[in-house]
């Protein structure tokens, strides 16, 4: 199972990335991980070279991108003091996706936490947390709910593929006491493909019921295996329905807060899509997202 190495919560103090501070808290505390707080100060290459002689910055009246440290550094101490964790500030002048994937890069980085929009009450998610699931170096833990106590309930769609699979042990590995549901959505589209196979339509309910009963004992066998990392017993359950509107209706019967997906981008051309399950997730659910690479 994943070990807890490093936790980033990135932040622009807009209240969104309030909450994504607070997750990863939460997150860092229940596994006793250091917490870094990343900020990224957009500015052009001349302002930011220019700021360097400013005579400002020798006054009493610091200029933008210094203020934004300073606030950074203190917020840092202020956790560190009421929680007892590690917290560090880290400051990074450039756009924020570019910063947090260089931070990734050169560090050993087990959670990227992050707003899915500065105003959390605004539906899908923004242009910054787009472009960071659209090609995650690591887990991403796209926050819209205030935290308030930790996850309850995860949902995690498992397609039985390695990289649902290892979303399901991520998620496990990271909310421990939370109680986790599998969720299995074999497309109604498959009967017509079956067809396709030149075999009546006999032959096709008797091969999709044969799939059916496999995939239901493959799901069992996952959920008693990650049962063992878990302090709850970890259920699956098998539906014939679209997967990304089983999912959605899934979470809100199941009320779970966070909701596992997989990202199944390969390659260059892939990776500017994040796959149609997750992007339907991101877009049109009310609970924070976790997406795994």
């Amino acid at each position: 199972m994943t070990t807890i190495h490093s936790i980033v919560a990135a932040t622009d103090f807009s209240p969104g990335s309030d909450a994504a501070v607070e997750r990863a808290v939460q997150i860092a505390l229940a596994h006793g991980a250091p917490l870094r707080l990343l900020h990224a100060f957009e500015v052009s290459a001349w302002h930011s070279l220019k700021g360097v002689f400013d005579a400002k910055r020798l006054t009493m009246d610091p200029p933008a991108d210094v203020r934004m440290q300073q606030r950074l550094t203190a917020l840092a101490a202020a956790l560190a003091e009421r929680t007892g964790l590690q917290v560090e500030a880290r400051f990074n002048i450039g756009d924020p996706d570019s910063a947090i994937k260089a931070y990734v890069a050169a560090h050993a980085t087990s959670l990227v936490v992050i707003a899915s929009r500065a105003d959390t009450a605004v539906p899908g998610v923004g242009s910054t947390t787009s472009k960071v699931v659209r090609s995650p170096a690591c887990p991403v833990l796209v926050v819209r709910l205030t935290p308030s106590h930790p996850y309850g309930k995860v949902l995690t769609a498992v397609d039985l593929r390695e990289v649902s699979m290892r979303a399901a042990f991520t998620a496990v590995a990271l909310f421990p006491a939370s109680q986790h549901h599998l969720l299995m959505a074999m497309d109604p589209a498959l009967d017509h493909a079956l067809r396709l196979g030149d075999v009546t339509k006999e032959q096709a309910r008797v091969l999709r019921e044969s799939m059916h009963t496999e995939t239901v004992q493959q799901m069992d066998r996952l959920a008693r295996e990650l049962s063992e990392a878990a302090q709850h017993p970890v259920a699956a359950e098998v539906v014939n329905a679209l997967p990304a509107r089983a999912l959605i209706e899934q979470a809100q019967v199941l009320t779970a807060d966070c909701v596992a997906v997989g990202h199944h981008g390969q390659g260059a051309l892939e990776a500017l899509f994040l796959g149609s399950t997750a992007q339907h997730v991101l877009h049109h659910t009310l609970r924070d997202v976790l997406v795994v690479p």
